[in-house]
Protein backbone atom coordinates (compact mmCIF):
# COMPACT_ATOMS: atom_id res chain seq x y z
CA UNK A 1 0.00 0.00 0.00
CA UNK A 2 1.43 3.37 -0.69
CA UNK A 3 2.26 4.91 2.45
CA UNK A 4 2.51 9.00 2.23
CA UNK A 5 5.57 10.17 4.14
CA UNK A 6 3.78 13.38 5.09
CA UNK A 7 6.59 14.72 8.16
CA UNK A 8 9.28 12.09 6.95
CA UNK A 9 10.86 15.08 5.26
CA UNK A 10 11.14 16.93 8.97
CA UNK A 11 12.64 14.45 10.63
CA UNK A 12 16.05 14.38 8.89
CA UNK A 13 17.24 10.88 10.14
CA UNK A 14 17.10 7.65 8.58
CA UNK A 15 15.96 5.97 12.17
CA UNK A 16 13.35 8.38 12.68
CA UNK A 17 12.24 8.22 9.25
CA UNK A 18 11.74 4.32 9.09
CA UNK A 19 9.87 4.30 12.47
CA UNK A 20 7.56 6.75 10.75
CA UNK A 21 7.18 4.72 7.77
CA UNK A 22 5.83 2.43 9.76
CA UNK A 23 3.01 3.95 11.36
CA UNK A 24 -0.13 4.85 9.13
CA UNK A 25 -0.09 9.02 8.30
CA UNK A 26 -3.25 10.81 9.69
CA UNK A 27 -5.37 11.99 7.13
CA UNK A 28 -6.18 9.74 4.23
CA UNK A 29 -3.19 8.40 3.02
CA UNK A 30 -3.75 6.67 -0.36
CA UNK A 31 -5.94 8.57 -3.00
CA UNK A 32 -6.21 5.06 -5.14
CA UNK A 33 -7.93 3.48 -2.19
CA UNK A 34 -9.42 5.87 0.07
CA UNK A 35 -10.72 8.93 -2.51
CA UNK A 36 -12.81 7.27 -4.11
CA UNK A 37 -15.82 10.26 -4.02
CA UNK A 38 -17.05 13.91 -4.11
CA UNK A 39 -17.01 13.05 -0.19
CA UNK A 40 -14.00 11.28 0.33
CA UNK A 41 -12.35 13.97 -1.47
CA UNK A 42 -13.30 16.89 0.86
CA UNK A 43 -12.53 14.76 3.77
CA UNK A 44 -8.70 14.70 2.23
CA UNK A 45 -9.59 18.25 1.61
CA UNK A 46 -10.34 18.86 5.53
CA UNK A 47 -7.49 17.12 6.42
CA UNK A 48 -5.15 20.03 4.75
CA UNK A 49 -7.05 22.66 6.52
CA UNK A 50 -5.80 20.51 9.76
CA UNK A 51 -2.63 21.20 8.87
CA UNK A 52 -2.84 25.07 9.48
CA UNK A 53 -4.99 24.56 12.17
CA UNK A 54 -2.33 23.05 14.83
CA UNK A 55 -1.06 25.42 17.89
CA UNK A 56 2.21 26.42 16.19
CA UNK A 57 -0.33 28.54 14.09
CA UNK A 58 -0.84 30.36 16.94
CA UNK A 59 1.36 32.02 19.46
CA UNK A 60 4.65 30.79 17.73
CA UNK A 61 3.23 32.38 14.76
CA UNK A 62 2.25 35.75 15.88
CA UNK A 63 4.23 35.56 18.75
CA UNK A 64 8.12 35.48 16.60
CA UNK A 65 7.18 38.26 14.15
CA UNK A 66 5.79 40.37 17.30
CA UNK A 67 8.85 39.50 19.11
CA UNK A 68 11.19 40.72 16.43
CA UNK A 69 9.17 44.02 16.34
CA UNK A 70 9.27 44.50 20.22
CA UNK A 71 5.77 44.66 20.95
CA UNK A 72 5.73 41.55 23.19
CA UNK A 73 9.16 39.38 24.21
CA UNK A 74 7.28 36.27 23.51
CA UNK A 75 10.43 34.70 22.24
CA UNK A 76 13.96 36.34 23.70
CA UNK A 77 15.93 34.98 20.57
CA UNK A 78 13.41 37.00 18.28
CA UNK A 79 13.40 39.96 20.64
CA UNK A 80 16.87 40.45 20.47
CA UNK A 81 17.36 39.26 16.92
CA UNK A 82 19.46 36.04 17.69
CA UNK A 83 17.53 33.69 17.15
CA UNK A 84 18.73 30.04 17.28
CA UNK A 85 18.51 27.09 15.07
CA UNK A 86 16.41 25.13 17.52
CA UNK A 87 13.29 25.67 19.79
CA UNK A 88 10.71 28.13 17.83
CA UNK A 89 12.44 28.42 14.95
CA UNK A 90 11.85 24.54 14.10
CA UNK A 91 8.46 24.21 15.56
CA UNK A 92 7.68 26.55 12.90
CA UNK A 93 9.49 24.97 10.22
CA UNK A 94 8.02 21.61 10.62
CA UNK A 95 4.51 23.81 10.86
CA UNK A 96 4.84 24.86 7.35
CA UNK A 97 6.13 22.28 5.71
CA UNK A 98 3.58 19.41 7.51
CA UNK A 99 0.95 22.22 6.28
CA UNK A 100 2.59 22.07 2.64
CA UNK A 101 2.95 18.77 2.40
CA UNK A 102 -0.88 18.29 3.36
CA UNK A 103 -2.01 20.31 0.98
CA UNK A 104 0.35 18.52 -1.49
CA UNK A 105 -1.54 15.32 -0.08
CA UNK A 106 -5.13 16.86 -1.00
CA UNK A 107 -3.91 17.90 -4.63
CA UNK A 108 -2.63 14.53 -5.68
CA UNK A 109 -5.46 12.44 -4.15
CA UNK A 110 -8.55 14.45 -5.39
CA UNK A 111 -6.68 15.30 -8.83
CA UNK A 112 -6.18 11.71 -9.15
CA UNK A 113 -10.20 11.47 -9.07
CA UNK A 114 -11.78 11.52 -12.30
CA UNK A 115 -14.60 14.24 -12.59
CA UNK A 116 -17.87 11.88 -12.76
CA UNK A 117 -17.10 10.74 -9.44
CA UNK A 118 -18.23 14.12 -7.99
CA UNK A 119 -21.78 14.64 -7.81
CA UNK A 120 -21.14 18.51 -8.42
CA UNK A 121 -19.62 19.10 -11.81
CA UNK A 122 -17.81 22.13 -9.89
CA UNK A 123 -16.76 20.85 -6.92
CA UNK A 124 -13.45 18.74 -8.54
CA UNK A 125 -11.76 22.50 -9.42
CA UNK A 126 -13.39 24.41 -6.52
CA UNK A 127 -11.75 21.57 -3.80
CA UNK A 128 -8.43 21.98 -5.82
CA UNK A 129 -8.74 25.73 -5.80
CA UNK A 130 -8.81 25.46 -1.78
CA UNK A 131 -5.49 23.16 -1.26
CA UNK A 132 -3.61 24.86 -4.27
CA UNK A 133 -4.38 28.38 -2.18
CA UNK A 134 -3.21 26.50 1.29
CA UNK A 135 -0.04 25.17 -0.46
CA UNK A 136 0.39 28.93 -1.35
CA UNK A 137 -0.35 30.10 2.42
CA UNK A 138 1.76 27.45 3.97
CA UNK A 139 4.78 28.47 1.30
CA UNK A 140 4.62 32.22 1.87
CA UNK A 141 5.02 32.11 5.74
CA UNK A 142 7.94 30.36 4.98
CA UNK A 143 8.80 32.87 2.76
CA UNK A 144 8.67 35.47 5.19
CA UNK A 145 10.26 33.70 7.85
CA UNK A 146 13.02 31.48 6.59
CA UNK A 147 14.13 33.28 3.12
CA UNK A 148 14.90 36.42 1.87
CA UNK A 149 11.99 37.49 0.34
CA UNK A 150 13.66 40.89 0.59
CA UNK A 151 16.06 40.63 -2.21
CA UNK A 152 17.17 40.99 -5.49
CA UNK A 153 15.50 38.59 -7.94
CA UNK A 154 18.65 36.60 -8.40
CA UNK A 155 19.49 35.58 -4.76
CA UNK A 156 19.85 32.20 -4.24
CA UNK A 157 18.31 32.86 -0.85
CA UNK A 158 14.89 31.58 -1.78
CA UNK A 159 12.30 29.27 -1.44
CA UNK A 160 12.72 24.95 -0.33
CA UNK A 161 9.21 24.75 -2.37
CA UNK A 162 7.49 21.81 -1.92
CA UNK A 163 5.44 21.36 -4.95
CA UNK A 164 4.53 17.29 -4.46
CA UNK A 165 4.08 14.92 -1.85
CA UNK A 166 7.29 13.91 0.05
CA UNK A 167 9.47 10.74 -0.44
CA UNK A 168 12.86 9.46 0.33
CA UNK A 169 13.90 10.24 -2.91
CA UNK A 170 12.68 13.87 -2.68
CA UNK A 171 12.86 14.25 1.05
CA UNK A 172 16.36 16.89 0.57
CA UNK A 173 15.81 19.47 -2.22
CA UNK A 174 17.73 22.63 -2.87
CA UNK A 175 16.61 26.37 -2.48
CA UNK A 176 15.22 28.29 -5.17
CA UNK A 177 16.10 32.09 -6.07
CA UNK A 178 13.82 34.43 -5.05
CA UNK A 179 12.57 35.14 -8.29
CA UNK A 180 11.95 31.73 -8.54
CA UNK A 181 10.12 31.43 -5.23
CA UNK A 182 7.66 34.31 -5.89
CA UNK A 183 7.00 32.43 -9.75
CA UNK A 184 5.38 29.51 -7.72
CA UNK A 185 3.81 30.89 -4.52
CA UNK A 186 1.83 33.03 -7.33
CA UNK A 187 1.39 30.14 -9.58
CA UNK A 188 -0.76 28.58 -6.75
CA UNK A 189 -2.41 31.17 -6.01
CA UNK A 190 -3.16 32.32 -9.48
CA UNK A 191 -4.82 28.94 -9.57
CA UNK A 192 -6.43 29.68 -6.42
CA UNK A 193 -8.39 32.74 -8.37
CA UNK A 194 -9.36 30.59 -11.26
CA UNK A 195 -10.69 27.79 -9.28
CA UNK A 196 -11.67 27.83 -5.92
CA UNK A 197 -15.34 29.00 -4.74
CA UNK A 198 -16.15 32.68 -4.47
CA UNK A 199 -16.20 33.84 -0.66
CA UNK A 200 -18.91 31.88 1.68
CA UNK A 201 -17.08 31.35 4.46
CA UNK A 202 -14.17 32.71 6.65
CA UNK A 203 -13.14 29.25 7.33
CA UNK A 204 -12.74 28.01 3.51
CA UNK A 205 -10.05 29.07 1.11
CA UNK A 206 -11.95 31.55 -1.46
CA UNK A 207 -10.83 33.24 -4.91
CA UNK A 208 -11.10 36.14 -3.05
CA UNK A 209 -8.50 35.17 -0.25
CA UNK A 210 -6.09 34.31 -2.72
CA UNK A 211 -6.61 37.60 -4.54
CA UNK A 212 -5.70 39.27 -1.12
CA UNK A 213 -2.73 37.16 -0.63
CA UNK A 214 -1.49 37.68 -3.74
CA UNK A 215 -1.66 41.73 -2.98
CA UNK A 216 0.08 41.18 0.01
CA UNK A 217 2.89 38.92 -1.22
CA UNK A 218 3.41 41.82 -4.43
CA UNK A 219 3.35 45.25 -1.57
CA UNK A 220 6.04 43.44 0.31
CA UNK A 221 7.60 42.80 -2.96
CA UNK A 222 7.49 45.83 -4.33
CA UNK A 223 9.01 44.99 -8.00
CA UNK A 224 7.83 46.74 -10.88
CA UNK A 225 3.95 47.09 -11.23
CA UNK A 226 3.86 45.30 -8.04
CA UNK A 227 1.49 48.26 -6.45
CA UNK A 228 -0.55 48.54 -9.62
CA UNK A 229 -1.59 44.59 -9.91
CA UNK A 230 -1.75 44.98 -6.02
CA UNK A 231 -4.06 48.44 -5.59
CA UNK A 232 -6.59 46.74 -8.01
CA UNK A 233 -6.69 43.20 -6.46
CA UNK A 234 -7.49 44.77 -2.70
CA UNK A 235 -10.31 46.70 -4.38
CA UNK A 236 -11.31 43.85 -5.69
CA UNK A 237 -11.65 41.51 -2.96
CA UNK A 238 -13.01 44.59 -0.91
CA UNK A 239 -16.40 44.85 -3.44
CA UNK A 240 -16.51 41.35 -3.94
CA UNK A 241 -16.24 39.84 -0.36
CA UNK A 242 -18.66 42.58 0.89
CA UNK A 243 -21.31 42.10 -1.77
CA UNK A 244 -20.98 38.22 -0.44
CA UNK A 245 -21.86 39.52 3.13
CA UNK A 246 -18.81 40.87 4.46
CA UNK A 247 -18.55 44.08 6.62
CA UNK A 248 -17.15 45.66 9.54
CA UNK A 249 -17.87 44.91 12.66
CA UNK A 250 -19.56 48.07 14.76
CA UNK A 251 -16.45 48.03 17.05
CA UNK A 252 -13.46 46.23 17.68
CA UNK A 253 -15.16 44.72 20.80
CA UNK A 254 -17.69 43.50 18.80
CA UNK A 255 -15.24 41.98 16.44
CA UNK A 256 -13.69 39.91 19.16
CA UNK A 257 -16.50 38.98 21.06
CA UNK A 258 -18.19 37.18 18.02
CA UNK A 259 -14.43 35.70 17.16
CA UNK A 260 -14.98 33.46 14.55
CA UNK A 261 -18.36 34.34 13.61
CA UNK A 262 -17.70 37.91 12.36
CA UNK A 263 -18.70 38.40 9.32
CA UNK A 264 -15.40 40.93 9.26
CA UNK A 265 -13.20 37.99 8.77
CA UNK A 266 -12.05 36.60 5.47
CA UNK A 267 -10.29 33.95 6.61
CA UNK A 268 -9.76 32.76 10.38
CA UNK A 269 -9.10 28.87 11.90
CA UNK A 270 -10.95 27.80 15.00
CA UNK A 271 -8.14 27.35 18.03
CA UNK A 272 -8.28 24.56 20.69
CA UNK A 273 -11.08 23.05 22.06
CA UNK A 274 -13.08 25.49 24.36
CA UNK A 275 -12.79 22.67 26.70
CA UNK A 276 -9.15 22.21 26.76
CA UNK A 277 -7.74 25.00 27.51
CA UNK A 278 -4.94 24.08 30.10
CA UNK A 279 -3.37 21.58 27.31
CA UNK A 280 -3.14 23.63 24.59
CA UNK A 281 -0.11 25.05 26.25
CA UNK A 282 1.13 27.72 23.04
CA UNK A 283 -1.79 29.36 22.65
CA UNK A 284 -4.03 30.27 25.59
CA UNK A 285 -1.40 29.09 28.35
CA UNK A 286 1.65 30.52 26.27
CA UNK A 287 -0.18 33.91 25.79
CA UNK A 288 -0.79 34.41 29.50
CA UNK A 289 2.56 33.66 30.42
CA UNK A 290 5.08 33.59 28.08
CA UNK A 291 4.25 36.69 26.15
CA UNK A 292 4.77 38.91 29.39
CA UNK A 293 2.63 41.42 28.90
CA UNK A 294 3.53 44.26 26.66
CA UNK A 295 6.71 45.93 26.23
CA UNK A 296 7.90 49.67 26.68
CA UNK A 297 7.80 50.50 23.21
CA UNK A 298 5.31 48.47 22.63
CA UNK A 299 2.88 50.42 25.42
CA UNK A 300 4.22 53.79 23.99
CA UNK A 301 1.86 53.42 20.75
CA UNK A 302 -0.19 50.70 21.38
CA UNK A 303 -1.03 51.33 25.34
CA UNK A 304 -2.32 55.36 24.73
CA UNK A 305 -4.95 54.33 22.06
CA UNK A 306 -7.89 53.94 23.07
CA UNK A 307 -8.37 51.22 20.94
CA UNK A 308 -5.63 49.00 23.46
CA UNK A 309 -8.12 48.08 25.46
CA UNK A 310 -10.73 46.19 23.45
CA UNK A 311 -8.31 43.81 22.47
CA UNK A 312 -5.60 43.79 25.93
CA UNK A 313 -6.53 43.19 29.28
CA UNK A 314 -6.22 41.80 32.60
CA UNK A 315 -6.04 37.67 31.72
CA UNK A 316 -6.61 35.34 34.33
CA UNK A 317 -4.85 31.58 33.94
CA UNK A 318 -6.59 28.64 32.77
CA UNK A 319 -5.43 26.70 35.37
CA UNK A 320 -8.22 25.48 38.40
CA UNK A 321 -7.36 27.40 41.45
CA UNK A 322 -4.39 29.92 39.77
CA UNK A 323 -5.83 33.44 40.00
CA UNK A 324 -2.61 35.45 38.38
CA UNK A 325 -3.47 37.93 36.57
CA UNK A 326 -1.69 39.04 33.06
CA UNK A 327 -2.11 41.89 31.27
CA UNK A 328 -2.37 39.63 27.48
CA UNK A 329 -4.08 40.16 24.36
CA UNK A 330 -7.65 38.80 25.36
CA UNK A 331 -8.46 39.12 21.54
CA UNK A 332 -6.35 36.03 21.31
CA UNK A 333 -6.08 34.44 24.82
CA UNK A 334 -9.42 35.49 25.61
CA UNK A 335 -10.22 35.21 29.77
CA UNK A 336 -8.84 32.19 30.58
CA UNK A 337 -11.06 29.05 31.17
CA UNK A 338 -11.56 30.48 34.57
CA UNK A 339 -13.97 33.18 33.65
CA UNK A 340 -14.68 32.80 30.42
CA UNK A 341 -15.75 28.96 30.64
CA UNK A 342 -16.08 27.04 27.63
CA UNK A 343 -18.58 28.58 25.45
CA UNK A 344 -15.36 31.32 25.10
CA UNK A 345 -14.47 31.37 21.91
CA UNK A 346 -10.34 31.04 21.09
CA UNK A 347 -9.54 31.52 17.01
CA UNK A 348 -6.51 33.13 15.19
CA UNK A 349 -7.57 36.25 12.43
CA UNK A 350 -5.53 35.34 9.61
CA UNK A 351 -7.22 38.25 7.35
CA UNK A 352 -10.09 40.67 7.89
CA UNK A 353 -11.41 43.81 5.97
CA UNK A 354 -9.85 46.33 8.64
CA UNK A 355 -6.33 45.06 6.48
CA UNK A 356 -7.40 45.24 3.04
CA UNK A 357 -8.72 48.65 3.78
CA UNK A 358 -4.50 49.57 5.31
CA UNK A 359 -3.39 48.70 2.81
CA UNK A 360 -5.91 50.35 0.57
CA UNK A 361 -4.52 53.19 2.08
CA UNK A 362 -1.19 52.41 1.48
CA UNK A 363 -1.22 51.24 -2.55
CA UNK A 364 -3.14 54.41 -3.17
CA UNK A 365 -0.55 56.49 -1.79
CA UNK A 366 2.38 54.58 -3.44
CA UNK A 367 0.69 54.29 -7.25
CA UNK A 368 0.46 58.66 -6.92
CA UNK A 369 -3.08 59.09 -4.98
CA UNK A 370 -3.14 62.27 -3.54
CA UNK A 371 -2.61 62.19 0.71
CA UNK A 372 -5.71 62.91 1.18
CA UNK A 373 -7.21 60.19 -1.27
CA UNK A 374 -5.11 57.98 0.41
CA UNK A 375 -6.08 58.89 4.05
CA UNK A 376 -9.74 58.37 2.96
CA UNK A 377 -9.59 54.58 3.82
CA UNK A 378 -7.10 54.72 6.76
CA UNK A 379 -9.88 57.27 8.36
CA UNK A 380 -12.38 54.62 7.54
CA UNK A 381 -11.48 52.23 9.80
CA UNK A 382 -10.78 55.29 12.64
CA UNK A 383 -14.24 56.00 12.37
CA UNK A 384 -15.46 52.89 13.56
CA UNK A 385 -14.01 53.50 16.77
CA UNK A 386 -15.05 56.54 16.91
CA UNK A 387 -11.95 58.58 16.00
CA UNK A 388 -11.09 61.73 14.71
CA UNK A 389 -10.40 61.83 10.89
CA UNK A 390 -5.91 62.76 10.78
CA UNK A 391 -3.93 64.11 7.82
CA UNK A 392 -0.63 63.55 6.45
CA UNK A 393 1.11 66.41 3.64
CA UNK A 394 4.25 64.47 3.75
CA UNK A 395 5.27 60.52 2.89
CA UNK A 396 6.75 60.43 6.02
CA UNK A 397 4.08 61.15 7.85
CA UNK A 398 1.80 59.53 6.13
CA UNK A 399 3.77 56.04 6.69
CA UNK A 400 4.11 57.19 10.32
CA UNK A 401 0.38 57.64 10.39
CA UNK A 402 -0.47 54.40 8.58
CA UNK A 403 1.92 52.20 10.82
CA UNK A 404 0.56 53.56 13.94
CA UNK A 405 -2.75 52.66 12.98
CA UNK A 406 -1.65 49.08 11.72
CA UNK A 407 -0.35 48.78 15.47
CA UNK A 408 -3.53 49.39 16.86
CA UNK A 409 -5.52 47.62 14.93
CA UNK A 410 -3.47 44.06 13.89
CA UNK A 411 -1.09 43.55 16.70
CA UNK A 412 -0.31 40.29 17.39
CA UNK A 413 -3.48 38.92 14.92
CA UNK A 414 -1.02 37.84 11.84
CA UNK A 415 2.03 39.56 9.57
CA UNK A 416 0.74 42.83 9.23
CA UNK A 417 2.24 44.67 11.71
CA UNK A 418 5.45 43.60 11.32
CA UNK A 419 6.01 43.61 7.95
CA UNK A 420 4.91 46.93 7.87
CA UNK A 421 7.08 47.85 10.27
CA UNK A 422 10.11 46.62 7.20
CA UNK A 423 7.89 48.57 3.91
CA UNK A 424 7.34 51.80 5.72
CA UNK A 425 10.07 54.06 6.04
CA UNK A 426 11.35 57.31 7.92
CA UNK A 427 12.75 60.27 6.69
CA UNK A 428 16.17 59.26 6.22
CA UNK A 429 14.76 55.97 4.51
CA UNK A 430 15.54 53.60 7.21
CA UNK A 431 12.43 51.14 7.97
CA UNK A 432 10.53 52.13 10.94
CA UNK A 433 11.66 48.82 12.37
CA UNK A 434 14.61 50.75 13.80
CA UNK A 435 12.47 53.97 15.38
CA UNK A 436 10.28 51.33 17.26
CA UNK A 437 12.93 49.67 18.70
CA UNK A 438 14.74 52.81 19.31
CA UNK A 439 18.10 52.23 21.09
CA UNK A 440 16.85 49.29 22.57
CA UNK A 441 18.53 46.74 20.50
CA UNK A 442 20.41 47.04 16.99
CA UNK A 443 18.31 45.74 14.09
CA UNK A 444 20.65 43.78 11.91
CA UNK A 445 19.17 43.18 8.68
CA UNK A 446 20.58 39.99 7.94
CA UNK A 447 18.30 39.45 11.00
CA UNK A 448 14.78 40.23 9.95
CA UNK A 449 14.22 36.58 8.94
CA UNK A 450 15.26 33.41 10.74
CA UNK A 451 18.03 31.00 10.31
CA UNK A 452 16.98 27.52 8.34
CA UNK A 453 16.65 25.23 11.63
CA UNK A 454 19.17 22.78 12.64
CA UNK A 455 17.27 19.67 11.58
CA UNK A 456 17.40 20.55 7.71
CA UNK A 457 20.76 22.31 8.01
CA UNK A 458 22.05 19.48 9.61
CA UNK A 459 20.94 16.39 7.07
CA UNK A 460 20.45 18.76 4.00
CA UNK A 461 23.74 19.39 1.84
CA UNK A 462 21.84 20.93 -1.06
CA UNK A 463 22.11 23.95 0.92
CA UNK A 464 23.34 26.87 2.76
CA UNK A 465 22.64 28.89 5.90
CA UNK A 466 20.85 32.62 5.76
CA UNK A 467 23.54 35.49 5.70
CA UNK A 468 24.01 36.71 9.66
CA UNK A 469 23.61 33.15 10.70
CA UNK A 470 27.08 31.55 9.55
CA UNK A 471 28.69 30.84 13.24
CA UNK A 472 25.46 28.40 14.62
CA UNK A 473 26.57 25.01 14.62
CA UNK A 474 24.33 21.85 13.70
Amino acid sequence: MKRYLYVCFLIFSLSGCQKFITQEPLYLLTPELAVTDEASAKSLLNGAYAGISTNDWTARFTGGFSSMLGIINYNNGAYSFNMSATGDNEALWKAFYIAANNANAAIDGIGNLPVEQFKNRNAKSEFLGEAYGLRAFTHIYALWYFARWFDQPGSKFGLIYKSELSTLGNVYQERLDVKTSYEKIISDLDFAIANAPGFYSNKRFSKQLAKALKAKLLLNRGWADDYITALALVNQVISETEAAGAKLEPSLTALYANSWDSKELLFCRYREKTDDVVTAYNYTYGYNYATMGITPQGNAVIGTDPRHVEGWGNVKSPITGNNTLKWAPKKLCRLGRQVGGDNDKYTTYHLRLTELYLMKGELLQKTGATFIQSMEPINFIRDRSHLLPLSASTKVAFEKILFTEILNELNLENDADWMSSLRLKDAAGNPLLQEFRSTSVVVDMNRIIWPIPSSEMKFNKLINQNPGYEQLSY
